[in-house]
């Protein structure tokens, strides 16, 4: 697992350091604190080898654009001097910098100079990375390049020598998983699918089984036929959405953002039960960002559960709080602080 996270001059923050993470990670704090980008900077350094993952973090906050100002909205304060640089560390080492370029083609258009302007050299941006893993000394990079006025397309030049060796995946505020239906089919070919129906059944009682029909996801709940599952409630397929992803993560990593959206607040501790017991058994490490208090004490209360006390040390909760300067610093709360502040109802969003 990894256990130390830092991060430089990526979006909002500065700096920010993240120590002591454990298998399932908890962020929460007021709202800008940088909880997203903490997730959005793992995303990027567990599939530190693809140039395109800061354009898909940018579409998962529905930015589309991809001109020259617009990538320059990934580095601190927009400038590209302040060059992206975040370190993972634990079981493995990893080392991603993120650099802006712009390059001038060695070849022109005859046909196409713009006779009032001074300059009719093709210009090129996009996004350099240069990462390792393990040794240092190792370095890989890849490249993002677009031609300027056409940013609507781009072409990747990415390192043959390094095989990514991390499954991840990022679940963003408004998920749900269009790959479900391929992954919940390799469940119910192990023979799992009791780890998914027994917290749906604790959230709908009704729910006899699922099943996969070609692509589509039915349930049973007594009726005359099974219902496609699209058509339950947005907890119930946001809640199957989390643990097949867990499964799907096996031995990597789980993002996720804003985990309380859609789910009603007495459906949080059945959520937490479930997201424990499939971490540990898949090996997948999470973290995950809350702004609802209800998703903290729905936590504290399961953690407090007899049933559940051998995962209090499988948890840890980091308060952020972004200073004035771009720093944004982590507050750790191991399980008796955790508990503690809950029981004592201190702010803890």
């Amino acid at each position: 697992m990894f256990k130390t996270l830092t991060i430089n001059n990526f979006r909002g923050i500065r700096f920010a350091q993240i120590n002591q993470l454990q298998r399932v990670n908890l962020f929460f704090g007021k709202n800008n604190c940088g909880k997203s980008t903490v997730l959005e900077a793992l995303f990027l350094i567990t599939g530190q080898s693809n140039p395109l993952l800061p354009l898909s973090v940018n579409s998962m906050r529905n930015h589309t654009r991809y001109t020259e100002q617009d990538l320059k909205t990934e580095f601190y304060q927009l400038n590209p001097d302040n060059h992206i640089k975040i370190t993972l560390s634990g079981d493995e080492t990893r080392e991603l910098e993120i650099s802006f370029f712009v390059s001038h083609a060695n070849t022109v258009n005859l046909r196409k100079i713009d006779a009032g302007s001074s300059d009719s050299q093709i210009k090129s941006y996009g996004l350099k990375l240069d990462f390792s893993e393990g040794n240092p000394a190792e370095r890989f990079s890849s490249e993002l390049i677009i031609k300027k006025g056409d940013s609507g397309n781009g072409k990747t030049s990415i390192d043959k020598r390094y095989t990514e060796r991390i499954r991840s995946l990022y679940l963003p505020a408004n998920y749900y998983n269009p790959t479900t239906p391929s992954q919940l089919a390799n469940i119910i070919v192990n023979k799992q699918e009791n780890e998914i129906l027994e917290p749906l059944r604790e959230i709908d009682p009704n729910i006899r089984d699922i099943q996969l029909v070609g692509s589509d996801v039915l349930v049973d709940i007594g009726a005359k036929q099974r219902l496609p599952f699209n058509m339950m409630g947005d907890g119930l397929r946001k809640l199957l959405t989390i643990i097949v992803s867990i499964h799907q993560c096996k031995d990597g990593v789980l993002l996720i953002d804003e985990i309380d959206n859609g789910f009603h607040f007495s459906a949080m501790k059945v959520l937490w039960k479930a997201i424990l017991k499939a971490a540990v058994e898949n090996n997948v490490q999470l973290f995950i960002s809350t702004h609802n208090i209800d998703s903290i004490k729905g936590l504290a209360s399961i953690l407090s559960d007899s049933n559940y006390q051998r995962y209090q040390k499988e948890v840890a909760a980091f308060k952020l709080l972004r200073k004035n300067d771009g720093e944004v610093i982590a507050l750790k709360y191991d399980y008796p602080s955790f508990i503690y502040s809950v029981n004592q109802q201190q702010e803890m969003r």
